[in-house]
Protein backbone atom coordinates (compact mmCIF):
# COMPACT_ATOMS: atom_id res chain seq x y z
CA UNK A 1 0.00 0.00 0.00
CA UNK A 2 3.10 2.06 0.93
CA UNK A 3 5.00 1.41 -2.33
CA UNK A 4 1.20 2.32 -4.46
CA UNK A 5 1.31 5.79 -2.16
CA UNK A 6 4.25 6.56 -3.36
CA UNK A 7 4.07 6.18 -6.77
CA UNK A 8 1.25 7.89 -7.44
CA UNK A 9 3.11 10.70 -5.52
CA UNK A 10 5.94 10.76 -7.38
CA UNK A 11 4.02 10.71 -10.65
CA UNK A 12 1.93 13.50 -9.37
CA UNK A 13 5.46 15.58 -8.34
CA UNK A 14 6.40 14.88 -11.99
CA UNK A 15 3.33 16.21 -13.53
CA UNK A 16 3.88 19.02 -11.54
CA UNK A 17 7.54 19.83 -12.49
CA UNK A 18 7.01 18.95 -16.28
CA UNK A 19 3.75 21.61 -16.11
CA UNK A 20 6.26 23.72 -14.82
CA UNK A 21 8.83 23.28 -16.86
CA UNK A 22 7.35 23.18 -20.23
CA UNK A 23 7.09 26.54 -21.17
CA UNK A 24 10.78 26.91 -20.91
CA UNK A 25 11.29 23.96 -22.94
CA UNK A 26 8.95 25.13 -25.42
CA UNK A 27 11.25 28.33 -25.37
CA UNK A 28 14.13 26.81 -26.02
CA UNK A 29 12.96 24.76 -28.71
CA UNK A 30 14.70 25.28 -32.09
CA UNK A 31 13.29 26.93 -35.01
CA UNK A 32 14.34 25.49 -38.30
CA UNK A 33 14.59 27.31 -41.66
CA UNK A 34 14.24 25.51 -44.84
CA UNK A 35 14.71 27.33 -48.48
CA UNK A 36 12.23 28.26 -50.46
CA UNK A 37 11.56 25.72 -53.85
CA UNK A 38 11.28 28.77 -55.77
CA UNK A 39 13.74 31.15 -54.30
CA UNK A 40 12.46 34.91 -53.90
CA UNK A 41 14.41 37.87 -56.02
CA UNK A 42 13.92 41.54 -56.58
CA UNK A 43 15.27 43.77 -59.19
CA UNK A 44 15.41 47.29 -59.44
CA UNK A 45 16.29 49.27 -62.62
CA UNK A 46 16.20 52.90 -63.29
CA UNK A 47 15.08 53.91 -66.47
CA UNK A 48 15.66 57.39 -67.28
CA UNK A 49 13.97 59.23 -64.54
CA UNK A 50 11.72 56.59 -63.76
CA UNK A 51 12.68 53.85 -61.05
CA UNK A 52 11.08 50.48 -61.70
CA UNK A 53 11.30 47.51 -59.48
CA UNK A 54 10.38 43.80 -59.41
CA UNK A 55 9.87 40.88 -56.92
CA UNK A 56 9.08 37.47 -57.64
CA UNK A 57 9.68 33.91 -57.08
CA UNK A 58 12.05 32.00 -59.61
CA UNK A 59 10.53 28.45 -59.83
CA UNK A 60 13.00 25.77 -61.82
CA UNK A 61 12.72 23.71 -64.28
CA UNK A 62 13.59 20.59 -62.86
CA UNK A 63 13.24 18.83 -66.52
CA UNK A 64 9.65 19.37 -66.51
CA UNK A 65 7.63 20.43 -69.42
CA UNK A 66 6.99 24.39 -68.80
CA UNK A 67 4.76 26.41 -70.48
CA UNK A 68 1.89 24.30 -72.19
CA UNK A 69 2.43 21.78 -69.21
CA UNK A 70 3.49 23.00 -65.59
CA UNK A 71 1.74 26.50 -66.75
CA UNK A 72 -1.12 25.77 -68.62
CA UNK A 73 -1.72 27.82 -72.03
CA UNK A 74 -4.58 30.12 -72.06
CA UNK A 75 -5.06 30.46 -67.89
CA UNK A 76 -4.00 33.24 -65.98
CA UNK A 77 -0.78 32.90 -64.51
CA UNK A 78 0.94 34.77 -61.38
CA UNK A 79 4.32 34.83 -63.16
CA UNK A 80 6.60 33.18 -60.98
CA UNK A 81 5.98 31.37 -58.49
CA UNK A 82 3.70 31.53 -55.04
CA UNK A 83 2.48 34.92 -54.36
CA UNK A 84 2.14 36.91 -57.73
CA UNK A 85 4.91 38.75 -59.39
CA UNK A 86 4.49 42.43 -58.21
CA UNK A 87 5.88 45.72 -60.18
CA UNK A 88 6.69 49.20 -59.17
CA UNK A 89 6.79 52.50 -61.14
CA UNK A 90 8.07 55.76 -59.75
CA UNK A 91 6.45 57.98 -62.07
CA UNK A 92 3.49 57.42 -65.00
CA UNK A 93 4.94 54.51 -67.87
CA UNK A 94 3.82 53.25 -70.93
CA UNK A 95 3.45 49.14 -71.05
CA UNK A 96 3.08 47.96 -74.50
CA UNK A 97 1.68 51.51 -75.71
CA UNK A 98 -0.86 52.06 -72.93
CA UNK A 99 -0.34 54.46 -70.24
CA UNK A 100 0.01 53.34 -66.52
CA UNK A 101 -0.32 55.55 -63.52
CA UNK A 102 2.80 55.22 -61.10
CA UNK A 103 2.57 52.96 -58.79
CA UNK A 104 2.37 49.02 -57.41
CA UNK A 105 0.64 46.42 -59.55
CA UNK A 106 0.53 42.71 -59.55
CA UNK A 107 1.43 41.03 -62.64
CA UNK A 108 0.12 38.37 -64.47
CA UNK A 109 0.32 37.03 -67.55
CA UNK A 110 -1.46 34.40 -69.80
CA UNK A 111 0.98 32.12 -71.64
CA UNK A 112 -0.10 31.17 -75.02
CA UNK A 113 2.21 29.36 -78.09
CA UNK A 114 2.24 32.09 -80.14
CA UNK A 115 0.87 35.17 -77.97
CA UNK A 116 0.77 36.39 -74.34
CA UNK A 117 -1.57 38.60 -72.79
CA UNK A 118 -0.06 40.51 -70.57
CA UNK A 119 -1.64 41.84 -67.03
CA UNK A 120 -0.91 44.63 -64.68
CA UNK A 121 -3.94 44.20 -62.12
CA UNK A 122 -4.76 46.72 -59.08
CA UNK A 123 -5.52 43.91 -56.73
CA UNK A 124 -2.12 43.07 -54.23
CA UNK A 125 -3.71 40.60 -51.95
CA UNK A 126 -4.04 37.37 -53.70
CA UNK A 127 -1.88 34.42 -53.22
CA UNK A 128 -1.01 32.94 -56.85
CA UNK A 129 -3.86 33.58 -59.53
CA UNK A 130 -6.55 32.61 -57.24
CA UNK A 131 -9.01 34.89 -57.17
CA UNK A 132 -8.00 36.44 -60.12
CA UNK A 133 -11.05 38.81 -61.80
CA UNK A 134 -10.49 41.10 -64.85
CA UNK A 135 -12.14 44.04 -63.09
CA UNK A 136 -9.50 44.92 -61.17
CA UNK A 137 -6.88 45.25 -64.10
CA UNK A 138 -5.04 48.43 -64.58
CA UNK A 139 -3.59 47.28 -68.27
CA UNK A 140 -4.25 44.46 -70.35
CA UNK A 141 -1.77 44.19 -73.45
CA UNK A 142 -0.19 41.57 -75.57
CA UNK A 143 3.26 40.12 -76.49
CA UNK A 144 4.82 38.17 -78.81
CA UNK A 145 7.04 35.15 -77.22
CA UNK A 146 10.19 33.86 -78.97
CA UNK A 147 12.26 30.73 -78.66
CA UNK A 148 15.45 30.77 -76.84
CA UNK A 149 18.22 28.04 -78.42
CA UNK A 150 19.35 27.42 -74.61
CA UNK A 151 17.09 26.61 -72.20
CA UNK A 152 16.90 28.81 -68.88
CA UNK A 153 16.63 26.99 -65.97
CA UNK A 154 14.99 28.93 -63.78
CA UNK A 155 12.14 31.61 -64.21
CA UNK A 156 14.05 35.04 -64.98
CA UNK A 157 12.69 38.64 -65.24
CA UNK A 158 15.43 41.17 -66.36
CA UNK A 159 15.99 44.98 -68.65
CA UNK A 160 16.89 44.88 -71.73
CA UNK A 161 17.36 47.23 -74.53
CA UNK A 162 18.13 50.14 -71.52
CA UNK A 163 17.72 53.50 -72.76
CA UNK A 164 16.86 56.82 -71.09
CA UNK A 165 13.41 56.98 -71.92
CA UNK A 166 12.48 53.19 -72.35
CA UNK A 167 13.42 49.53 -71.74
CA UNK A 168 12.24 46.16 -72.27
CA UNK A 169 11.02 44.21 -69.60
CA UNK A 170 12.12 40.28 -70.86
CA UNK A 171 10.70 36.93 -69.17
CA UNK A 172 12.56 34.27 -70.02
CA UNK A 173 12.22 30.33 -68.76
CA UNK A 174 12.69 27.04 -70.57
CA UNK A 175 13.61 27.99 -73.65
CA UNK A 176 10.66 30.65 -74.28
CA UNK A 177 11.09 34.36 -74.47
CA UNK A 178 8.64 37.16 -74.12
CA UNK A 179 9.89 40.45 -74.27
CA UNK A 180 7.27 43.78 -72.72
CA UNK A 181 7.89 46.97 -73.87
CA UNK A 182 8.08 49.95 -71.47
CA UNK A 183 8.67 53.16 -72.49
CA UNK A 184 8.61 56.11 -69.71
CA UNK A 185 8.25 60.03 -69.70
CA UNK A 186 11.86 61.20 -69.72
CA UNK A 187 11.62 63.22 -72.85
CA UNK A 188 8.51 65.30 -71.69
CA UNK A 189 10.31 65.71 -67.75
CA UNK A 190 13.44 66.73 -69.57
CA UNK A 191 11.97 69.40 -71.62
CA UNK A 192 10.18 70.81 -69.09
CA UNK A 193 13.00 70.75 -66.67
CA UNK A 194 15.06 72.75 -69.38
CA UNK A 195 12.13 75.08 -70.33
CA UNK A 196 11.99 76.26 -66.53
CA UNK A 197 15.62 76.47 -66.01
CA UNK A 198 16.06 78.69 -69.39
CA UNK A 199 13.63 81.24 -67.55
CA UNK A 200 15.88 82.03 -65.28
CA UNK A 201 19.30 81.61 -67.63
CA UNK A 202 22.05 84.21 -65.35
CA UNK A 203 22.35 81.31 -62.52
CA UNK A 204 22.58 78.51 -65.18
CA UNK A 205 25.60 76.87 -64.96
CA UNK A 206 28.12 75.66 -68.01
CA UNK A 207 27.12 72.05 -66.86
CA UNK A 208 23.29 72.38 -67.52
CA UNK A 209 24.05 73.86 -71.31
CA UNK A 210 26.53 71.13 -71.80
CA UNK A 211 24.01 68.52 -70.91
CA UNK A 212 21.20 70.33 -72.68
CA UNK A 213 22.88 69.83 -75.58
CA UNK A 214 24.05 66.60 -75.37
CA UNK A 215 20.20 65.73 -74.55
CA UNK A 216 19.05 67.51 -77.48
CA UNK A 217 21.63 65.62 -79.52
CA UNK A 218 21.14 61.60 -78.53
CA UNK A 219 17.52 62.53 -78.99
CA UNK A 220 17.88 64.26 -82.44
CA UNK A 221 16.00 66.95 -81.20
CA UNK A 222 16.62 70.62 -82.53
CA UNK A 223 20.40 70.57 -83.32
CA UNK A 224 20.99 74.30 -83.94
CA UNK A 225 20.04 75.17 -80.54
CA UNK A 226 21.87 72.14 -79.20
CA UNK A 227 25.02 74.19 -81.00
CA UNK A 228 24.28 76.91 -79.53
CA UNK A 229 24.25 75.27 -75.45
CA UNK A 230 27.38 73.86 -76.64
CA UNK A 231 28.91 76.88 -77.66
CA UNK A 232 27.53 79.10 -74.12
CA UNK A 233 28.78 76.09 -72.28
CA UNK A 234 31.96 76.20 -73.71
CA UNK A 235 32.57 80.41 -73.16
CA UNK A 236 31.22 79.85 -69.77
CA UNK A 237 33.58 77.09 -68.88
CA UNK A 238 37.45 78.16 -67.84
CA UNK A 239 39.51 76.53 -68.60
CA UNK A 240 38.33 74.80 -71.42
CA UNK A 241 37.31 71.25 -71.26
CA UNK A 242 37.97 68.97 -73.71
CA UNK A 243 34.51 66.77 -73.26
CA UNK A 244 32.57 70.45 -74.35
CA UNK A 245 34.70 70.53 -77.51
CA UNK A 246 34.35 67.02 -78.12
CA UNK A 247 30.67 67.06 -77.79
CA UNK A 248 30.73 70.42 -80.08
CA UNK A 249 32.01 67.99 -83.08
CA UNK A 250 29.50 65.61 -82.33
CA UNK A 251 26.71 68.09 -82.95
CA UNK A 252 28.59 69.69 -85.92
CA UNK A 253 29.46 66.46 -87.42
CA UNK A 254 25.68 65.27 -87.33
CA UNK A 255 24.43 68.83 -88.48
CA UNK A 256 26.61 68.12 -91.44
CA UNK A 257 29.27 71.08 -90.78
CA UNK A 258 32.32 69.28 -91.82
CA UNK A 259 35.12 72.38 -91.27
CA UNK A 260 33.15 73.03 -87.76
CA UNK A 261 33.55 69.18 -86.42
CA UNK A 262 36.98 69.15 -87.25
CA UNK A 263 38.29 72.26 -85.47
CA UNK A 264 36.18 71.01 -82.68
CA UNK A 265 37.79 67.68 -82.32
CA UNK A 266 41.05 68.90 -83.14
CA UNK A 267 41.02 71.62 -80.13
CA UNK A 268 39.28 68.38 -78.22
CA UNK A 269 42.45 66.30 -78.74
CA UNK A 270 44.76 69.57 -78.28
CA UNK A 271 43.48 69.78 -74.78
CA UNK A 272 43.76 66.31 -73.61
CA UNK A 273 47.50 66.00 -75.08
CA UNK A 274 48.05 69.16 -72.80
CA UNK A 275 47.26 67.80 -69.11
CA UNK A 276 49.41 65.51 -67.23
CA UNK A 277 47.58 62.39 -68.10
CA UNK A 278 46.57 62.52 -71.52
CA UNK A 279 42.90 60.01 -71.64
CA UNK A 280 44.45 58.03 -74.76
CA UNK A 281 41.05 56.77 -75.28
CA UNK A 282 39.39 59.92 -75.64
CA UNK A 283 41.95 61.12 -77.56
CA UNK A 284 40.82 57.93 -80.00
CA UNK A 285 37.42 59.13 -80.08
CA UNK A 286 38.11 62.53 -81.27
CA UNK A 287 40.46 61.20 -83.98
CA UNK A 288 37.97 58.90 -85.06
CA UNK A 289 35.27 61.66 -85.36
CA UNK A 290 37.70 63.34 -87.61
CA UNK A 291 38.41 60.58 -89.33
CA UNK A 292 34.45 59.85 -90.41
CA UNK A 293 34.11 63.73 -91.89
CA UNK A 294 36.99 62.17 -94.82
Amino acid sequence: MTSHRSSCLCAAVFCILAASFSPALCAAEEKFEFPDASQHATITQRVGLTDVSIDYSRPNMRGREIFGGLVPYGKVWRTGANSPTKIKFSDAVKIGGQDVPGGEYAFYTIPNKDEWSIILSKNLKLWGAYGYKPDADELRVTAKPSALVDPVESFTIAFDNLKDDGATIVLKWDKTRVPVELTTNTVEKVNQEIATALKDPKSLEPIFYYQAASFYYDHNKDLAQAAKWVDQAIEKQQPARYFLYYKKAQIEAKLGHKAEAKAAAEKSIELLKAGENPDESAIRNSQLLIDSLR
